[in-house]
């Protein structure tokens, strides 16, 4: 394997810790789609028509976008789009800052189309590596809202919180979403773990500094990776994102 093959191996793992496409269900909701370059892309596109607010939700890294596909299943209030970064799931290709942030546009537009609305409200929620996808796209793509789950200021501070040399390894892909959350005009939700122990709690400080506007903070009594399964943190994610009566949903 080359040098730079490698590289992008150990920072962008795929989704090989997490589960496979099979393994998340709803396959009726499984879609595919060519990326601007031809890249097979796969994921999950659960919609429920054009009147409907859009949904798009991003994974963290080693992790398997359809670990949300139950969030999309129990809620008919709104669309959800889910897709794998490249090289993560069924997705084919190599990830990197620029293509995984060009997919995402192009997953959206393509979202919109089918769901025959090019103008649908669109929400953006992203978990740790996706809360800079998310942060990036809130600041070019005007959605209704942005929640980001566990965020961090950068990749670099991130690396060099779990292994001193790790920036090394990032000659091109910063993910410096303090760069784009000043652009950011839409309410933001920030949902921290109060014991994360993968972001550091400086770098999420730093992210809510950035924004024009304080965000709404939320803390759960969990680690980095079971902040998903505390206690009304289903019910906290879709009030983030309003839209008509919720009460009937039990999380």
């Amino acid at each position: 394997m080359c040098s730079s093959c490698a590289t992008k191996k150990l920072v962008y793992p795929g989704s090989r810790m997490e589960l496979p496409d099979a393994a998340c269900g709803y396959p009726e909701q499984a879609i595919a789609l060519q990326a601007e370059d031809g890249t097979q892309l796969r994921g999950w596109f659960f919609n429920r028509g054009a009147n409907t607010p859009l949904v798009a939700m991003y994974g963290g890294n080693g992790m398997n976008v359809g670990s949300f596909t139950h969030i999309a299943a129990a809620d008919p209030t709104r669309s959800y789009l889910l897709m794998n970064y490249r090289g993560y799931g069924g997705s084919a290709g190599v990830p990197s800052e620029e293509k995984i942030m060009a997919d995402a546009r192009y997953a959206i537009r393509y979202a919109r189309t089918l769901m025959g609305n090019p103008g649908a409200q669109l929400y953006l929620a992203g978990y740790s590596l996706g809360s800079s996808v998310a942060t990036q796209l809130a600041a070019t793509e005007n959605p209704a809202g942005l929640v980001l789950i566990c965020p961090f200021d950068s990749m670099t501070s991130v690396a060099c919180n779990i292994v001193p040399f790790f920036p090394r390894l990032l000659p091109l892909d910063k993910w410096q979403s303090t760069k784009y959350a000043p652009l950011v005009t839409c309410p933001v939700t920030i949902m921290r773990a109060d014991y994360d122990d993968v972001v550091p709690a400086n770098s999420t400080e730093k992210l809510i500094r950035a924004f024009r506007t304080t965000p709404v903070i939320r803390h759960y009594p969990a680690n980095h990776n079971n902040v998903f399964t505390t206690a009304g943190f289903t019910r906290d994610l879709l009030q983030a994102m309003p839209v008509t009566d919720q009460s009937r949903f039990d999380f």
